[in-house]
């Protein structure tokens, strides 16, 4: 099973890059950030694409902002149920449940400002509090999505490891870290401990993404449990239609 994650920054301008990918890719779960698109003027190539089932918590918090959206590959026997769980706010929060396995998408707030900062810290420790209530009750859980928090000084380029810098701050980093100590892996670098200069966005300085200038802020989040059935998770750093790359997962399908 390949679950994918990718902000899009924009379902419109990307709308034939998306196509493009998906026909190429093939994930079978995809969750995309930063639709910046309510759900009624998402491209009509997309909101009618065979072979996907698709769920939207669109822009309506604020026009042209934030919104995520969750594809589910159509023709499996797996009964699942979609939900914008209740913790969500400014349409950043999407999430299926099968039998065993709970798939989170999620786009974090970046925090610029002290009353948006406040805010990424209170969807940060309630999202924690929400996977927990999944796994106390037994289920496997892949939170997946752009976490907008470089966790460690291996996670961002040197040239931009600014102390006090949003995305880098002490307190967000300890978020994740209570995140990831209810249970959760960092599958991305547990796989790859030591290696640097593994990125998943850049700013839109002159040469940064072709200087490998970023940050790793789009990450899988697993359970104990599926830590085993992980046969690969990368970086699509051949697609290069947004300023996020795509990161997907492969796991055994047995998951399920």
């Amino acid at each position: 099973m390949k679950i994918a994650s990718w902000n899009i920054n924009g379902i419109r301008a990307r709308r034939e890059s998306l196509l493009g990918w998906l026909d190429r890719k093939k994930p079978d779960i995809v969750v995309l950030e930063e639709l910046k698109a309510e759900e009624g003027v998402i491209p009509e190539e997309i909101a009618a694409l065979q072979g996907y089932a698709k769920y939207w918590n669109g822009s309506t918090f604020r026009k042209g902002y934030s919104g995520v959206g969750l594809l589910l590959k159509e023709g499996g026997d797996s009964e699942y149920r979609f939900e914008i769980p209740s913790l969500d706010r400014e349409n950043r929060t999407v999430a299926v449940h099968f039998t065993n396995l709970t798939v989170i998408g999620t786009y974090v707030p970046r925090g610029d400002g002290d009353a948006h900062y406040a805010v990424k810290l209170e969807y940060l420790a309630d999202l924690s509090a929400y996977i927990k209530g999944l796994l106390d009750e037994g289920r496997q859980v892949v939170h997946a999505g752009d976490i907008n928090v470089a966790h460690t000084d291996l996670d961002v380029h040197h040239s931009q490891n600014k102390p006090g810098a949003v995305g880098l701050r002490v307190e967000e980093r300890a978020a994740i870290d209570r995140h990831l100590g209810i249970g959760l892996h960092d599958i991305m670098r547990e796989r790859f401990p030591g290696k640097k200069d593994l990125f998943t966005w850049w700013p839109y300085w002159k040469g940064a993404r072709q200087r490998n200038l970023g940050w790793r802020i789009d990450c899988f989040y697993l359970s104990d449990g599926l830590v085993k059935d992980v046969r690969e998770v990368g970086v699509d750093l051949d697609e290069i239609s947004s300023d996020h790359a795509p990161v997907i997962l492969d796991l055994d399908d047995a998951v399920l």
